[in-house]
């Protein structure tokens, strides 16, 4: 056996160490030198959590332009193989993500807006039969008990009226950074496609040269592993989203296209979003065409998460990033229990780069130069923001 300097350590030694009064036993060393220096990497991981949870408005728009960055730099590097120069590529591509999102939320705004009176109506419709089956149905309530409770809630509203007034005031404030938050991450994400690679090379001249291949090799499958993720995202949403529109449609509901936008948007969250999308869903069609319609609602969305659950995560995400479903289950935990939906929403991209990283870092050596690209034999993909940054304008 070796100690943590190498040292051999034999029987004798130990026999004659725990021997000797007050000496402190050898295995109790190890256990104190591995608990300090993890009460260290705590200490500094915390510290590192503090200052990212204090620039939270900031950091976050950056993860967006990250992510969406990584879904777009496939598009943006099509353009550039086509002719274009970097700018124009980096601008198109920006511009065709700004037109799809315009495009889904104003098909979806005309759809609600023309179908919001006969929604009401049939919300109160809803409501009126809920009362009359309370009345009439198993419970038997008489409309007295009934009215009471009524009365009592509009009393109870009215007197929370201060803590709403305080609810909506913050709701605007933060609506404001919203708003604030999605140019920052606008711009974020065009300097990314357009001088990413500048800003990696950047990084990566402050890592110790001895290490600077290396690490720029992990870095590059991390980011490789990355793209490959939110591109299979992206065709798992769709397919999602299509699926649960059409079935909206098939079943009759006329906000078959809110439906459809709701479960691709939510469906970027894994296990939760597609949860999420059938439960509102399932609500819609249920206030609008009754239980038996939010029945076979509830049935098709059951079938749509098990094609993703059992053909397109396995098929898509699952060569994408090498994660065991228990690592994504946990991460989203642990994710949602520190940062709430933008934890859940990075929890797995941020596994993805890490997984590949670490991989990377234990399989390669140093290198004297970059890696060459394993699939495609051009350009180093595999480190495609670890370039030199191209010299067109």
């Amino acid at each position: 056996m070796e100690d943590q300097s190498g040292q051999v350590i034999t029987r004798e030694m130990l026999a004659e160490e725990a021997a000797t009064p007050g000496v402190v036993p050898h295995g109790i060393q190890l256990a104190a030198g591995w608990f300090w220096r993890l009460l260290v990497i705590g200490a500094g991981l915390y510290g590192i959590w503090f200052v990212l949870s204090g620039l939270s408005e900031v950091i976050i728009p950056l993860l967006v332009a990250l992510l969406f960055t990584a879904a777009l730099w496939p598009m943006k590097t099509w353009l550039q193989g086509r002719g274009l120069p970097r700018g124009a590529a980096a601008g198109l591509s920006l511009l065709a993500l700004v037109a799809l999102v315009a495009a889904i939320f104003s098909l979806v705004g005309a759809q609600i807006a023309s179908q919001s009176s006969s929604l009401a109506d049939a919300s109160v419709k809803s409501y009126e039969q809920f009362m009359n089956w309370l009345a009439s149905g198993p419970l038997q309530l008489h409309e007295t008990q009934i009215d009471g409770w009524t009365q009592k809630g509009i009393v109870w509203a009215k007197s929370q009226q201060s803590v709403f007034t305080g609810y909506a005031a913050a709701a605007g404030a933060q609506l404001g950074h919203f708003f604030a938050g999605i140019a920052l991450a606008l711009f974020a994400l065009f300097y990314f496609l357009y001088e990413g690679r500048t800003f990696a090379r950047a990084g990566f001249s402050l890592v110790p040269k001895g290490s600077r291949s290396r690490i720029a090799d992990a870095c590059g499958k991390g980011w490789t592993s990355l793209v490959s993720y939110v591109r299979a995202a992206v065709i798992v949403a769709a397919v999602d989203g299509l699926g649960a529109g059409i079935g909206a449609a098939l079943v009759g509901s006329d906000l078959f296209l809110a439906i459809g936008a709701l479960t691709f948007i939510t469906a970027f969250v894994p296990l939760l979003g597609a949860f999420v999308a059938g439960l509102v869903s399932t609500s819609v069609v249920l206030l609008t065409l009754g239980w038996v319609k939010a029945l076979i609602m509830l049935g098709i969305f059951v079938a749509v998460m098990e094609l993703e659950a059992h053909v397109l995560q396995p098929f898509l995400l699952g060569k994408a990033v090498s994660i065991h479903p228990l690592a994504v289950l946990y991460g989203l935990a642990v994710g949602t229990i520190l940062a709430g939906v933008v934890g859940a929403l990075f929890a797995v991209p941020m596994l993805a780069f890490a997984n590949a990283f670490i991989r990377a870092m234990r399989s390669h050596g140093s290198h004297d130069e970059l890696p060459a690209d394993e699939e495609s034999g051009h350009e180093p993909a595999a480190v495609a923001l670890s370039e030199e940054p191209s010299t067109q304008p």
